[in-house]
């Protein structure tokens, strides 16, 4: 069972990662803003045309991000859009000759299209993958994988996240315990578990270098590797293998991963910044809470009762009632009368569940919940002196269609685990500072911690 000691043991040798000589240009493609979060200095793009596309490749950082948002779209809408997001980024490398490195960044928790999106981006490759990483660890999250089960920390105790409230999730829910089972059950039963491949805590902590380069080599059917990992110090020996492997032979890997991988093999990684340096008005801030999980709640509660703010219930009923759009209008005049007294405001979604037995609608009317805070912001005829934005469709409606980004600038974390962007010219409000806070990330206090740093 996974303890603390072994997350917290360290070998005591150095390597090198080499990721300077790693010609490539890696794409994150992002199922929602939270993927950041370990990062900065970065640009994230909110389209892909063939133009932006290649203004991210001739970007002088070794990465970018493409927030697809595809956590918020049901299976055949997200197939279409990797499609065509494949098709583009293919295009654009060739036109520029610049090779790249994909990889599908999705919740450390499991939730979101897991098999799906690698799966749909292989196909439509000119040049399929020759293997499928999976790598779902985010350490300042409390997530890891050992022995091939992934847990997370709950009440001071590690459990498999199967047995957490993420698993029964109304639309991306699931049985499995070990990510192997996990892999064929979403996969159903494409991938037999006996197929998929491991790499484990083991091999990378007794530094069996030959043993991981064999399973490279291995590698050749779009076949699934689950990668054990405890700490940033495990994850960045399986890294450095990994690009010393890359330089050297002519395969072709796809990685589907939480934030951790991302940060190992980024040259930029997060650092938690001070927003008090950058610019601001005498309005009021708002805070919107659209993540109805049970951390989500324990936060907004703490805030409500520590943090002398106003706020506003947004009833999720709503969004079936004929007048929705009078609710709306309400609401946003309400905000707007709050922050224009240089007040701050919390608009959070009632903890209530719709649920339907058809997962399509059940994303549907998580969609519709989205909109609606959204239009809030997008209505507003003033500027709030902040925004923090929590859970992951509501940050990225926020950012898309409350705020018109197209290009921003991740510039760091307000505290762990939690991004920052920083605005582009063409957003609503021109280079402001934007808090993006995961739904289930942080202590029962971190969100009247970072309101505080804010206010």
């Amino acid at each position: 069972m996974l303890n603390k000691d072994l997350i917290n043991q360290h070998v005591n040798d150095t390597f090198n990662k080499e990721l300077e000589s790693l010609d490539y240009k890696i794409v994150v493609l992002d199922d929602d803003p939270t993927g950041t979060q370990t990062v900065k200095d970065l640009p994230v793009y909110t389209d892909w045309t063939e133009s932006l596309l290649t203004d991210a490749f001739e970007q002088p950082n070794n990465m970018f991000y493409i927030l697809t948002n595809s956590r918020a779209l049901n299976a055949l809408e997200t197939t279409q859009l990797h499609q065509e997001l494949s098709k583009n980024i293919e295009n654009v490398s060739q036109k520029l000759n610049k090779p790249y490195l994909i990889i599908s960044r999705g919740d450390s928790t499991l939730r979101g299209h897991f098999y799906l999106e690698p799966n749909v981006l292989n196909e439509t490759a000119t040049k399929p993958f020759n293997a499928v990483f999976y790598l779902p660890e985010f350490f300042e999250g409390d997530r890891y994988t050992y022995k091939g089960i992934h847990y997370l920390k709950e009440d001071n105790q590690y459990i498999p996240v199967s047995e957490s409230e993420f698993a029964n999730d109304t639309t991306f829910g699931f049985d499995s315990t070990s990510m192997a089972d996990f892999i064929e059950e979403k996969s159903q039963g494409e991938i037999k578990s006996e197929n998929v491949f491991h790499i484990t805590l083991d091999q990378i902590r007794n530094r069996e270098k030959e043993q991981i380069l064999n399973t490279f080599g291995d590698l050749n059917n779009f076949d699934a590797v689950v990668v054990d990992a405890l700490n940033d110090e495990d994850m960045d020996y399986f890294t450095a293998c990994l690009v010393e492997y890359l330089k050297y032979h002519n395969k072709k890997f796809i990685f589907r991963t939480a934030a951790s991988f991302v940060k190992s093999i980024c040259e930029t990684p997060g650092e938690i910044i001070n927003l008090q340096n950058y610019k601001k008005n005498n309005n009021g801030g708002i805070i919107i809470v659209g993540s109805h999980v049970k951390k989500s709640s324990s936060q907004l509660n703490h805030l409500l009762e520590n943090a002398n703010i106003n706020a506003i219930e947004f009833d999720v009923k709503a969004v079936t009632q004929s007048n929705f759009q009078d609710y709306i209008d309400k609401l946003t005049t309400e905000v707007e009368n709050i922050i224009t007294k240089g007040k701050d405001v919390v608009i959070y979604t009632s903890r209530d569940v719709i649920k339907t037995g058809d997962l399509t609608n059940n994303l549907s009317i998580s969609t519709n919940i989205s909109n609606g805070l959204v239009s809030i912001i997008k209505r507003l005829s003033i500027q709030p002196n902040f925004i923090i934005a929590k859970g992951g469709i509501t940050s990225s409606d926020v950012a898309t269609k409350g705020l018109n980004i197209k290009k921003a600038k991740v510039i760091g974390q307000i505290t762990k685990g939690v991004p920052v962007w920083l605005t582009g010219n063409e957003a609503k409000y021109h280079h402001m500072p934007y808090v993006i806070f995961p739904g289930n990330v942080g202590e029962v206090d971190t969100l009247t911690k970072v309101y505080k740093l804010n206010s």
